[in-house]
Formats: structure tokens, sequence, C-alpha cells
């Protein structure tokens, strides 16, 4: 039997982000994680884009202060013998159609009060600083089956918001792998290619779990860090009735081709809600996400027996930004990754504590949380040091944007927010 003091299931970015913060504050973790690596999950299947473009304030600070973090790196690991991930700062745009442009007038106040510089790029702008790229309108977004899929429709993109405050990150299982040495430096434990197979009590309370090959650990403290996981972790735990949602794996598949005659791939990421993608550059590739437009239904699947394959959505992502970029090939190969997002009824996530004394979720993370994973370290830390949100809010405070946000926004039975998609 071994000792603890807290037990962190998952080893992705953010299990590994917890390891860290606690470390720093004296607290023995032990990451435990059924897979062979940290980062191996749905972290490393992320498409590792840094920005600050939310519908909700605190969403938005969190992201700002995170990218203070990305940007020095290796000096908030502290730790770095071996190489490390790069944080590339590019900027982004998010594509503004005709008739649309009341839809983005509360993300732009939130841009303002955080912060965050911004600018309104006319279409003679954007065809400037975006080469080959066409603004004709396709939306809204169509199946490959419906009639219409992949020709423009009556409309043109009419602007654009550029936010050059952002960028991706080169390697994200690597950025997991950073945190994990980080972590371990100070003092952490990690456990790979184990499972928990069932979560042990004591008067009530977190005593320590059972793993898969049969060790007892102990530790007063469990966080759930599991991905796409969560809720059966949650369910072992028996606290599933007691939050005001649930979180799902939902499957998404990423598209990489390469990218076409005069893409800039120092123009940065974009946001093309029109044709129901995004894409940032890779090398000498595009990689191209899917926006979760209302024609493509939320693929839920067993999170241990799911389709790994490429399949049609590839196509039709594929087809999606060469509406964009009539010059972009669409290769005979299927190239491109297919992971697993954690997805909470509103597409936030849950940091919060439970009912269950001792059980902590870092949960729901959809595919827009890795940006945040420098952060939400001490974000948990904080919860599980001062307790949150049921009696009074915990607060967080952002050291480079010298402010708080109320962590209450994550709570685990806070109403439901209005999110659209993992654009959030």
């Amino acid at each position: 039997m071994k000792k603890f003091d807290a037990i962190i299931i998952g080893a992705g970015v953010i299990g590994c982000s917890i390891s860290l913060a606690l470390a720093r504050r004296g607290i023995k973790t032990l990451n435990v994680d059924a897979l062979p690596s940290a980062g191996y999950g749905s972290t490393s299947h992320s498409s590792a884009i840094v920005r600050p473009f939310y519908s909700h304030e605190t969403s938005c600070a969190l992201a700002h202060e995170a990218r203070h973090r990305w940007l020095g790196w290796r000096e908030f690991l502290g730790y770095t013998p071996g190489p490390i991930a790069r944080y590339i700062e590019t900027g982004g745009l998010i594509l503004v159609r005709d008739g649309t442009d009341h839809q983005y007038e509360n993300n732009l106040s939130i841009l303002d009060k955080v912060g965050v510089e911004f600018q309104i790029l006319s279409p003679q702008e954007i065809e400037k600083k975006y080469p080959g790229m066409s603004l004709r309108a396709f939306g809204p977004p169509k199946s490959q089956h419906e009639e219409g899929f992949g020709e423009p429709v009556a409309g043109e993109i009419t602007g654009g918001i550029f936010i050059p405050a952002s960028g991706y990150v080169s390697d994200p299982q690597l950025a997991a792998s950073n945190l994990q040495v980080a972590a371990e430096h100070k003092g952490s434990s990690f456990s790979f290619n184990v499972r928990v197979t069932d979560i042990l009590l004591e008067a009530g309370a977190i005593s320590g779990v059972q793993l898969s090959g049969g060790d007892i650990i102990r530790a007063p403290t469990l966080v759930n860090a599991a991905g796409p996981h969560s809720a059966v972790i949650n369910d072992m735990a028996g606290i599933t009735s007691s939050l005001n949602f649930t979180t799902r794996p939902h499957r998404h598949e990423v598209t990489y081709l390469a990218a076409p005659p005069g893409y800039r791939h120092d123009a940065g990421f974009i946001v093309d809600l029109d044709a129901g993608v995004y894409q940032r550059p890779d090398s000498a590739d595009m990689l191209i996400g899917s926006a979760d437009p209302d024609c493509d239904p939320p693929e839920i699947v067993d999170p241990d027996d799911y389709n790994d394959q490429l399949t049609a959505q590839w196509t039709s992502q594929a087809v999606r930004a060469a509406q964009r970029w009539p010059e972009l090939g669409i290769e005979n190969n299927a190239r491109g990754t297919v992971g697993l997002y954690d997805v909470s009824d509103d597409w936030i996530p849950i940091y919060d504590q439970t009912d269950l004394p001792g059980f902590y979720l870092a949960i729901g993370t959809s595919g827009n949380q890795f940006k945040n994973a420098p952060v939400v370290g001490d974000l948990m830390a904080n919860v599980i040091e001062n307790g949150a949100h049921d009696s009074s809010p915990s607060l967080l405070n952002l050291e480079s944007l010298k402010r708080s946000i109320d962590l209450s926004f994550y709570s685990r039975k806070r109403d439901i927010q209005e999110t659209g998609s993992v654009m959030a």
C-alpha cells in the first residue's frame, strides 16, 4: 500500500498541470493513467490553438492569462532538461459574414473589458493578409448528402476580427510531457498503463483508489482529470446525480492537407463559421478542424470502443475548407487524426469540488481548454486548498492581467451557459 496527499486520475495536459501546481505547494501527488505516457490521449489530438475569443468574460480572461505563460513556457516550467513545446504567436482571424455582425458584439465587448487588442479588417485587408482566400458565402454549413453542399450562396464575408495575441502550440503532447517532467522534479509521481477500478471511501470521504493490478493507493484527495473517461469515474464515485449536467466523449476528426499556393503560415488560424471549420498552419500543411455546425450531429462514443480511423467526415471538412481556399487540393489519401473531446452540456468545463468530500473535478474540457492548461493547475490547487464554490465563490488571481476571476463560473451547480460549440 502506498500513500500520497492527492491522486490525479489522468495525465493529459490538464492532469499534469494540476500535478505541477500541487507539487509546488508541497503536496505529494500521484497521477495514474491507462495510457503509456503523458498527453498520449486527447491532448495529443488537440489542435492546440491559443485564443482569447470567447463569449464569457471569465473564459476570455483565463485564456489571455494562459497565453502569457505559453509565451514564457520555459520560465513557467522552471525545469526543462530536454526539448520543450513552442508557442507560436501568429494572431488569428474570425471571419464575419454579412448580416452577422451583431453576433460578435458581446465577444468584442469582452475583449475590451479584458484588455485584449483586436482589429476589424475590411474585405480588402483580409485578401491582402490572406492571399488566395475566397470571400464568397457558403453557409449555413451543409452535410455532404444535402443538396447544394460545397456550392456558394448569396452573400459574402464582409469583414473579420483579427486578434494578434493568439497562436498555437507546436506539439501538444510534448507540452504535457514538459509539465510531467517539471512536476516530477518537484516530487510528483506518475504511473502509466494502469486503470482505476475502484474508488475507496472511509467515513463517507475519499480514502484512495484500487488499480487494475490490484494495488491500493491511499490519499484523502482525488482529482478526476480523466478526460473522455470522466463520466466513468464520476459514476464509479457515485456523484453523477449531484451534478447539474454531465460530460460525454465526442469523437472528432482533424484533417491535414498540403497548404494551397500563397497560404501564409505566419498569418495564423482562421475561424470560419460560415463554412463550419477552422484552420491553422502546421509546417507545410493546413490543419482543418470542425466548428461543430448544426448539420453535423455530435458523435457520442464509448471511450474504450470507437472508430479511430478517418471517415467521410474528413472529406466534409476538406471540402468545406476548399470553399474558402479554391486552390486547396484534396488528396486521395486521407491524413489527419481522430480523437475524443470530453464535452459538457454547455462546452464549459467543470473545475470544482463535489458533494463527496475529497473528490474534485477537472472535466468537460472539450477541445478548447488545452490553451488554459498552464493556469488550470493553479485554479484547481486554489479549489482544493480553499474550497469552492458552494458557500462562497472562490477567486483566482491572474497575475499577468492583475485581476481576479470568480471560479463559480466553472461550478458543477452552475446554470447551463449559452455557448454554441467548442468555440464556447
